[in-house]
């Protein structure tokens, strides 16, 4: 390795955001690099807890349900999270991570942070990027299904021209959206420079994929600087009664299915832990439903588990099916764990997500709309039933390396930094 660097990790949005980046800050940190987490405040107690330093940086984006529901629509949720949240914040943001850099020789961010290349330039330090999904990179060589158009994918076989012309509308209505980070860009002294939300979110040094090469392979039109190292897997340790709960219950009988929306799709589940609830009691099938602050179903039988949260590496690797909402982290451990997925997507880069796990035949997805204790019943014995899409899933499981794709993270990262 080279030089003994002070990192600095940055995210914004859910757990699912941040997690990854702790993973590779755990990384760095074994690595003997000093490491510093800089997120939103309610994620303070729970990074102190497992050792980090930790800044907090504005927006505070901790929605609560209804604000959960907002943002999550297919349709109007990117720009309603952009013009409501992210860019008239960008002020705030700045001042916050330039906080979180001082002293600092190297830092890291996850989506949202477009002010990242004026902190990295204000400090004199490189900065490197996260893509945390395929969705991130807008490729027009794969294209991904974009959430407010997933109709738009059907036409991947007329080539890249319907992609280019899409992208080429969204990067000029988005462009409006930018308005007060290119305002905050000229005063700084720099060019408006392009879109933040297409091109100016990667970095001129090191945008990492942290995504398997299987899961979707590098493309022409990756940036430059593009690394792709694999999923980051943050290990959590699960303790105290539920763990004991939980144990028993995994060792009492036969593999589960697992319900489960992440960690901010779960505020907004109505009643999807009843059908679910239902649709295992049709089956005949053991269930972990994992509920965040909803109530457990009425009646729940013994042979259902329901838990407000458990780390998805205690349960995943002794489920039968997963049932989830496709986001990167969830999908990520339905692959690791050899698991065969039903992704009922809501938004951002969960479509394509889905799509993914579709085509690689370990995957079923099913529509919001769709949802129902009926289809989740026929869906779920479908999946059962697919003895290919179980052998397909555990052979996959057989690709993903973690501690070796985490290394190479480091290492990508290190190749920033001072040497001897």
């Amino acid at each position: 390795m080279g030089t003994r660097m002070r990192i600095t990790f940055a995210s914004l949005g859910t757990l699912g955001d941040l997690h990854p980046l702790l993973a590779v800050a755990q990384a760095a940190r074994d690595r003997g690099h000093e490491v510093l987490i800089a997120a939103s405040r309610g994620f303070g107690e729970y990074t102190t807890s497992l050792g980090f330093s930790f800044l907090p940086i504005r927006p505070d984006l901790d929605p609560a349900r209804d604000q959960v529901r907002h943002l999550s629509d297919p349709a109007h949720g990117p720009e309603r999270l952009f013009c409501e949240e992210i860019f008239p914040s960008v002020r705030e943001t700045y001042v916050d991570l330039l906080a979180a850099c001082e002293d600092c020789d190297l830092l890291v961010v996850g989506e949202l942070l477009y002010v990242a290349p004026l902190v990295a330039a204000k400090r004199g330090i490189p900065w490197a990027n996260a893509a945390l999904s395929p969705s991130s990179f807008l490729s027009v060589l794969d294209p991904c299904v974009l959430a407010p158009l997933p109709q738009l994918h059907r036409w991947r076989f007329l080539g890249t021209v319907p992609h280019r012309l899409v992208l080429a509308v969204g990067n000029r209505v988005t462009m409006r959206w930018a308005k007060p980070l290119f305002d905050l860009r000229r005063e700084l002294g720099f060019p408006r420079g392009p879109n933040p939300i297409y091109f100016g979110k990667h970095s001129p040094h090191l945008t990492l994929a942290l995504f398997a090469d299987f899961f979707a392979p590098p493309q022409r039109d990756w940036p430059p600087h593009a690394v792709q190292t694999g999923f980051p897997f943050f290990e959590q340790r699960f303790t105290g009664p539920n763990a004991d709960v939980l144990a028993r219950f995994l060792a009492s009988g036969p593999r589960p299915l697992v319900f489960t929306l992440g960690s901010s799709i779960v505020q907004i589940a109505d009643n999807f832990y009843r059908m679910a609830a239902k649709a295992a009691s049709t089956l005949g099938c053991r269930a972990i439903l994992l509920l965040g602050k909803n109530p457990v179903p009425l009646d729940l039988p013994d042979s259902m588990l329901g838990l407000s949260y458990a780390p998805l590496e205690s349960i995943f690797p002794q489920a039968s099916v997963v049932v989830h909402h496709g986001g990167i982290g969830s999908s990520a451990m339905a692959l690791r764990s050899g698991v065969p997925s039903l992704v009922i997507p809501f938004t951002f880069d969960q479509p394509d997500n889905a799509e993914r796990l579709r085509r690689l035949g370990v995957g079923v997805p099913m529509t919001r709309c769709e949802v129902s204790v009926d289809l989740l019943t026929i869906r779920l014995r479908q999946i059962l039933d697919d003895q290919k899409m179980a052998a397909r899933a555990k052979e996959l499981a057989g690709r993903i390396h973690p501690r070796a794709e985490l290394s190479r993270t480091v290492d990508a990262l290190e190749s920033l930094g001072p040497k001897k």
